[in-house]
C-alpha cells in the first residue's frame, strides 16, 4: 500500500492517504467562526498535496466550548465560513472531515457560559470550574446538539465527522473510570461508560440517514494503569461499531509504542478487531517513523505531525524519501 495512491473512503475517492489532523485548535474567531488563520493554514497544506483534512476540533454547543478561540459548528452563523472553506478544499480534490467536541468538565463558566457538565463532579484544576454530573435531560440535549452539528456539517459539505473521544473531553471523561464514578447506566462497566457516545452516534446517523460517515477519535494510554486491556479494546470497538462508527482514529503518544505487554502497536491491535477504516496518528514527525508505520500496512490514512508539514515542499520531500 502506497502513501501516495488514491483509495476509496466510503463512496468518495481520496487522491492519497496523507491526512492533516487538527492541531491548531485555538485560532478561530471569538464567536467560533472560521478565521483567516484557519483558512490559510488548511489551504496551504491542501495545495501542497494532502489528501484528507480534518478541521479543527469544533464545539457543538456553547456549553461544550473549551477555548475562547475554538472553532464552532454550533450556530447557523458558523455555516458560511465553513461552507466557503470546505468548497475551496474540495475544489483541490481533497476529502474533508470535522472533529466534533464537547468539553464536558474541561472548561469554565467564563468560556462556556454556565456550570460545566461531566459524568461526575470533576475539577481539572484552577483554570476550570467544578462540573455537575449530567442527568437524563442533559443526555437528550447532548444527542440533539450532536445531531444538529452533523446536520450543519452535511450542509457545509463535509464528507465525514469525527467524534472527539480523547483529549479529556466529555466522551473521554465518560470512558475514564477515574473521572466517571457514576453508579447508574452511564457508569461502572465499560458498556455503560460508552453509552453516551453510542447514543450520540446513533442519533447523528439517524439525523442524516447515514449519509455522512462518523469517525471516533480515542485514546487509551491514560487508562492502562486502571486496568484497560486488549479485551476491553476489543469490546469497545465492537460496541462503537455496532452503534454505527465507520472510522476508528486511535491516538498514541508515539505511533510505534507497544501495547498490552506485547510487541504490537495500538494500530495492530485495533486492526485485529475491526475491518473499518483506521486513521493512524502519534508523533509521526520523521520519514523514518512514517516508513515504519507504513510497513505495518494496517492503516487507511496517515495523520502526519506538524513538524513534517512545516518542512518546505513537504510533499516532494515525502515522495523522495518514501517512494524513493
Amino acid at each position: 500500500m502506497s502513501l501516495f495512491e488514491s483509495f476509496k473512503l466510503g463512496n468518495i475517492r481520496a487522491k492519497n492517504r496523507i491526512l492533516v489532523p487538527p492541531y491548531n485548535d485555538g485560532i478561530a474567531q471569538k464567536d467560533g467562526r472560521v478565521s483567516h488563520a484557519i483558512y490559510e493554514h488548511l489551504m496551504r497544506l491542501v495545495r501542497q498535496g494532502a489528501g484528507i483534512v480534518i478541521f479543527n476540533t469544533a464545539y457543538i454547543t456553547q456549553q461544550g466550548k473549551s477555548h475562547p478561540l475554538q472553532l464552532g459548528v454550533a450556530e447557523e452563523n458558523h455555516l458560511p465560513g465553513l461552507k466557503n472553506l470546505v468548497s475551496h478544499i474540495k475544489a483541490e480534490g481533497v476529502i474533508t472531515g470535522i472533529r466534533l467536541s464537547h468539553a464536558g468538565a474541561k472548561t469554565s463558566e467564563r468560556i462556556c457560559g454556565e456550570q460545566p457538565i461531566g459524568p461526575s463532579a470533576i475539577n481539572f484544576g484552577k483554570d476550570f470550574d467544578l462540573s455537575r454530573p449530567f442527568d437524563q435531560d442533559d443526555v437528550e440535549e447532548l444527542c440533539l446538539f450532536y445531531s444538529h452539528a452533523i446536520e450543519r456539517a452535511e450542509e457545509a459539505g463535509f464528507d465525514f465527522v469525527e467524534l472527539n473521544g480523547a483529549q479529556q473531553q466529555l466522551l473521554d471523561q465518560c470512558l475514564h473510570p477515574r473521572y466517571n464514578t457514576r453508579e447508574d447506566e452511564y457508569g461502572g462497566k465499560l458498556e455503560n461508560r460508552l453509552r453516551l457516545a453510542c447514543n450520540i452516534v446513533k442519533a447523528m446517523k439517524e439525523r442524516v440517514n447515514s449519509r455522512l460517515m462518523v469517525g471516533y477519535f480515542f485514546s487509551i494510554h491514560d487508562k492502562l494503569e486502571d486496568g484497560f486491556n486488549a479485551k476491553n479494546l476489543k469490546t469497545m470497538i465492537k460496541i462503537l461499531e455496532d452503534a454505527g462508527v465507520d472510522i476508528f482514529h486511535p491516538i498514541t503518544i508515539h505511533v510505534m509504542n507497544k501495547f498490552f505487554d506485547s510487541e504490537e502497536t495500538l494500530l495492530e491491535w485495533v486492526s485485529k478487531y475491526t475491518e473499518k477504516s483506521i486513521i493512524v496518528e502519534g508523533n509521526i514527525k520523521s520519514t523514518q517513523v512514517l516508513k515504519e508505520v507504513l510497513a505495518i500496512d494496517k492503516a487507511t490514512m496517515y495523520g502526519i505531525d506538524k513538524a513534517l508539514f512545516a518542512r518546505p515542499n513537504w510533499y516532494q520531500f515525502l515522495q523522495k524519501k518514501i517512494a524513493g
